[in-house]
């Protein structure tokens, strides 16, 4: 497992709300896209430049979404904050990738939510995190998302195309729930690859424990650790904002948010149940390493007490004392192999009455 690369906090010291980007290089320009919607139509515009979402008009009879894809330029966020008047922490909030999922409601009615997408790498076995921020105003959700290969909310996308669902008959806090859902449900996907991964281990380690079962199952702790570091905030952040007052979610949305909140608490608790699961298996592959060494131990204690008596024997007979009746015996050499196999053998059924071999 490589390990987890850190990003120093360039932004210290300054003032509060300053747009300072932390997270890793990204080499191409923000992408930003225009999605309205209603009941009965739905259109998905491009958007060449940041500038022209200023002379965007918002028809009240729709719903829109801006999907901005990418926040590593302090210019294209600045802008955005500038059209629709949002606050400098959250902008401030929505450069950092460091930053802990949490929630924020304002005075200017405008509700912010920032927390963590993740998705599994089959082929490094490691969690992918990638730090996303919502904003719902009024008719209004502003997605920000970092600069990946593909966008995570390609499937709400296809639902609005689809008209699939409740999805474009509902209001802008149904789009963030859909959103919010959609993280919650890649949680799940995550978890089912450990679960695989934590099976899989169990059965190499009862078959043959190795030193890289152990690697392995302190790279799969690390992971689920860093599940639930990303997963608890966020489900206090649903409670929250369930507890709160908020003119914006709608009662039918707030049901739905409920839904949201009890996902997050089974993930929680499979999180819980696979890390009781993953140090059963370190005991476990102890208990299997100590079984293994207390049969080479064994193995090597049967052999030295078999030769301990003929060690004796053949110590006796190495003595040169010319008055040894044996050592001008005719016989005296194939007696004492025979006495000395007779030992042996002698020896090996007993330790296998005792059930020791």
């Amino acid at each position: 497992m490589t390990k987890k690369k850190k990003y120093i906090h360039s932004n210290l010291g300054t003032s509060p709300g300053t747009l300072t980007y932390i997270g890793p290089d990204v080499e191409f320009a923000t992408k930003i896209t225009r999605i309205e919607y209603n009941a009965d139509s739905y259109k998905i515009t491009p958007i060449p430049h940041f500038s022209q979402i200023n002379q965007i008009t918002l028809d009240p009879n729709k719903r829109h979404w801006f999907n901005i894809d990418g926040i590593h330029e302090p210019a294209v966020v600045a802008a955005i904050g500038e059209i629709f008047h949002l606050h400098p922490l959250i902008l401030e909030d929505i450069m950092n990738t460091q930053q802990k999922p949490k929630f924020e409601y304002y005075d200017e009615g405008q509700l912010f939510f920032t927390f963590k997408m993740t998705e599994y790498n089959p082929f490094t076995r490691e969690i992918e995190v990638e730090h996303l921020s919502l904003i719902l105003l009024n008719n209004c959700v502003i997605s920000f998302q970092e600069e990946r290969n593909k966008d995570v909310f390609n499937p709400v996308i296809s639902r609005i195309i689809a008209s699939a669902g409740k999805t474009r008959k509902n209001g802008a806090d149904y789009l963030l729930y859909c959103l919010i859902d959609l993280v919650v449900d890649h949680y799940f996907e995550v978890l089912d690859c450990f679960s695989e991964n934590i099976e899989k281990l169990e059965e190499d380690i009862i078959s043959d424990a190795q030193s890289k079962s152990m690697r392995e199952l302190y790279s799969i702790k690390r992971e689920v650790m860093l599940m639930k570091k990303v997963i608890f905030p966020l489900r206090e952040m649903i409670s929250g904002l369930l507890r709160e007052d908020i003119d914006a979610i709608s009662a039918n949305t707030a049901l739905y948010l409920r839904d949201v909140h009890d996902h997050t608490s089974q993930v929680l608790e499979n999180i819980e149940s696979y890390r009781e699961l993953i140090a059963s298996l370190m005991d476990l592959y102890l208990s299997q390493v100590s079984n293994k060494m207390n049969n080479i131990m064994k193995v090597l204690t049967v052999i030295s007490v078999i030769f301990m008596p003929l060690t004796f024997v053949a110590g006796i007979y190495g003595m040169n004392f010319d008055d040894m009746p044996e050592l001008h015996w005719r016989y005296g050499y194939p007696v004492v192999w025979g006495v000395m196999i007779a030992l042996v053998i002698g020896m090996l059924i007993g330790f296998r009455k005792k059930g020791w071999l």
